[in-house]
């Protein structure tokens, strides 16, 4: 059975840590604001906008695996007729298609 407050716990937990590494770059972007400064190691923003986007990536594909066992099946066994659920299918397929571009 899908439990969804689970869910959701882990998926608000991996949220905090992508919030905490964006902070982390803010940071580090704002001591850094004198250009002339000798920098400590100029690619870390870079290798941690990196993680961040990696992140991100993994948490989009989470959330719609949580949205399409813990949601789109409810909604597809909750419809009246094969053309919304279908409907309901054709959103997240296009969804995914977006994200994937």
């Amino acid at each position: 059975m899908y439990q969804c407050e689970i869910e959701n716990k882990k998926l608000i937990n991996r949220i905090n840590r992508i919030q905490g590494q964006v902070n982390s770059v803010k940071t580090k972007l704002e001591k850094d604001m004198d250009c002339n400064d000798n920098h400590s190691d100029p690619y870390e923003v870079i290798r941690q906008l990196t993680a961040i986007k990696g992140a991100v990536n993994g948490m989009i594909t989470s959330y719609i695996e949580h949205f399409a066992k813990g949601h789109l099946v409810k909604e597809i066994r909750e419809s009246k007729d094969e053309l919304s659920a279908m409907d309901s299918m054709d959103e997240l397929v296009n969804i995914m298609k977006s994200y994937s571009k």
